[in-house]
């Protein structure tokens, strides 16, 4: 521990040129002004306010390298990204081997660049099962995740659920309660902060809390509806309806997301099931893994059979599940199959080599995940262990740790701002508050909090811009029917404000719940040839970035808009920073020609978002519901500082270090002491 407190100490403090706080001559005084204005307006983010003051610090005063540093940070949180690029390389310049300012760059370039390209997956670490003493798991079966990076393994022969957390340290060890004992757990599901476990033995799915307690289960023995013999997967779709592969009856049956029967197939003639052993759902479509007729079925949702697939080589097929364009198939005897949707190829995979190069064989692989960050993991049965894969880039490079805000109202409690991406760009979950470490002025601050998630993702925000065109009042019944199911899912404290993206750029309303009021300033506007969507999205993303929780940039068209309503803005200056801040962006248009939907992709495909065309088609049903997964992952580190609090308008630097799965990542940042209120 000492080493490692040593290291962060190191790793934080050293520098090669000066990026403290410097003096300042006679006459630079102004220099110093600017730049605690621009600080003070970048910890209440204003960014756009704190470049300009920070811009006028570095003009005043050219070897400034801390405001120069700050500047570049808000240029990056408002999408000037070539811009922020441009400061640090200067910055680069005085000191080549700034280990900070080296991989802020390294960063940057590879977010222009559209994050790593790089999908090669290399062997990360292995959980062996039988090694962890007090959370012991025999067959592991099946492997699911939840929003935080946890993720929870089933052992079939130990009779239980094991949680880890994303680090991969076991945080407990489940075996049901008093009267819903796990008996032979074989397949999991994760869906609205609960796990689905389909017992084989105890021919029910139960239903437990993220901490292990049990809430309910449905189904028993037998043949009839909502019956099982060996239910043997499950999967729940993005509406929680619970999918479940009956074995022991030959069929799959749908249930909603209170556990009541609503239908069941088993296929026909050719494409009867023999005994079914996994099941996933993609694109709408139904893939059930034929364990006896060694294949796959695919069937629509209503259980009419649409493909058959099937490989000689094929020996006992157990589960399927598709992740990332990719169909993962295992088969027990065989290895782990896959499939590229994107390049229609499939091939096998029977041994992997570990961090020594030597081999490993896939004994009985039972099931395949892939968390968050792309890391894939295998579940081996007859070795008792769980094999996590990584791309390889991700675990050779440091973390993007920025700090973008640090909260100095609550005097001397500090509150900091920060996200953690890997070099592909997704933000990492689930680091735990051990995993950081803070310094103030090089002294380690060892007693800090971390935010909880639940708490910051309590509420949505949302900023909807519209089209002010005669195309869009044309389709205000579409309008008005496809939007009537997101507000009517609205909360009290979710939050819409809306902008009208005309000739000029203006915020019309606020703050609203009421659709009723948002369709009458479209319809009160008057429509214009020209709109201007660029700078109204910049005024809707400097909002939103302002709010804690889910949010999300929501652009309300008819298909008239074309490349130049995006002057003055340009799409990438948006769509940066939207990523700045992981802002998807929505496009919702009422015009049903879906070739539209290419001219807006380049907005909608980064960010993470989705082109929805307004036809009652029931996508848009879903809406409130695919924002709000819109999780705010920041972490928040709060603590009470031993400064002085006499010590007004002196500056303190901050330093941010985090380690996770081996990989480290830092930042610095400060504040000025505040006047007492």
């Amino acid at each position: 521990m000492r080493k490692l407190l040593l290291f962060f100490f190191l790793l934080v403090s050293t520098q090669v040129f000066p990026l403290d706080f410097p003096n300042f001559s006679l006459g630079e005084e102004n220099a110093k002004e600017e730049f605690k204005r621009g600080l003070t307006y970048k910890n209440l983010r204003e960014y756009s306010a704190a470049k300009e003051r920070f811009q006028k610090a570095v003009n005043l005063k050219k070897d400034f390298h801390l405001a120069r540093l700050e500047l570049a940070n808000n240029y990056y949180l408002l999408g000037e990204w070539e811009e922020a690029l441009d400061e640090l390389e200067i910055l680069a310049s005085k000191a080549k081997n700034d280990l900070l300012i080296v991989n802020k760059i390294e960063a940057l370039r590879l977010a222009i660049a559209g994050g790593v390209t790089d999908k090669e997956k290399v062997y990360f670490k292995t959980i062996e099962g039988d090694s962890i003493r007090g959370y012991r798991f025999r067959n592991p079966v099946d492997i699911t995740f939840d929003e935080d990076g946890n993720f929870y393994v089933a052992g079939f022969d130990t009779s239980n659920i094991i949680k880890f957390n994303a680090q991969g340290n076991p945080l407990s060890n489940w075996r049901g309660g008093i009267t819903r004992k796990l008996d032979r757990p074989v397949s999991l599901a994760y869906h609205n902060q609960k796990i689905y476990v389909a017992d084989f033995a105890r021919d029910e799915v139960l239903l437990f809390d993220l901490s292990g307690s049990f809430i309910s289960s449905f189904g028993g023995s037998g043949k009839g509806q909502g019956q099982f013999r060996g239910p043997s997967s499950i999967y729940i779709d993005s509406n929680g309806n619970i999918f479940v592969a009956d074995s022991g009856n030959a069929r799959i049956q749908k249930f909603n997301s209170n556990g009541k029967f609503l239908l069941e197939f088993q296929g026909s003639g050719n494409s009867k099931l023999g005994n079914p052993s996994g099941i996933t759902i993609y694109d709408g479509k139904i893939y059930v893994v034929d364990k006896d007729n060694i294949r796959v079925l695919v069937f629509d949702g209503d259980g009419n059979t649409l493909n058959i697939i099937q490989k000689p080589e094929w020996k006992k097929p157990r589960s399927i599940r598709i992740l990332d364009n990719q169909i993962f198939l295992t088969d027990e005897l065989t290895g782990i199959w896959t499939y590229s949707l994107l390049h229609g190829e499939w091939k096998q995979l029977s041994k992997f080599r570990d961090k020594k190069g030597v081999y490993r064989v896939l004994f009985r692989p039972f099931a395949t995940n892939m968390d968050s960050t792309g890391s894939l993991y295998f579940v081996d049965f007859g070795k008792h262990r769980i094999d996590i894969f990584s791309q390889k880039n991700n675990l050779l490079s440091n973390l993007d740790l920025k700090i973008e805000s640090i909260d100095t109202s609550g005097f001397p409690d500090i509150h900091i701002y920060t996200r953690v991406r890997n070099r592909a760009g997704k933000e990492i979950v689930g680091i735990d508050r051990l995993s950081f470490r803070i310094f103030e002025n090089d002294n380690m601050t060892p007693l800090f909090s971390l935010a909880n998630k639940n708490k910051l993702n309590d509420k949505l925000s949302v900023a909807m811009v519209y089209e002010n065109s005669e195309g869009l009042k044309k389709g205000k019944l579409a309008l008005e029917d496809g939007l009537f199911p997101f507000f009517r899912s609205l909360h009290d404290n979710d939050k819409i404000a809306l902008y009208r993206a005309g000739k000029d750029s203006n915020l019309i309303l606020p703050e609203t719940v009421s659709l009723r009021d948002i369709l009458a300033k479209i319809r009160d506007s008057v429509p214009e040839e020209k709109y201007n969507f660029g700078k109204a999205s910049i005024a809707a993303l400097q909002k939103l970035s302002l709010e804690t929780g889910p949010k999300a940039l929501v652009y309300l068209a008819s298909g008239e808009s074309r490349e130049d309503s995006f002057l003055q803005y340009q799409k990438s200056r948006i769509v940066a920073f939207a990523k700045a801040h992981s802002i998807p962006i929505y496009v919702l248009t009422v015009n049903p020609n879906m070739t539209l939907e290419d001219s807006w992709s380049d907005m909608t495909g980064p960010t993470n978002g989705r082109y929805i065309v307004l036809d009652g088609e029931g996508e848009e049903r879903e809406l409130y519901k695919k924002l709000k997964s819109h999780i705010d992952y920041r972490y928040i580190l709060s603590y009470k500082t031993d400064t002085n609090p006499e010590l007004i308008n002196r500056y303190i630097k901050l330093a941010i270090g985090v380690e996770h799965r081996g990989v480290k990542g830092r930042d610095e940042g400060g504040y000025f002491v505040p006047e007492p209120r």
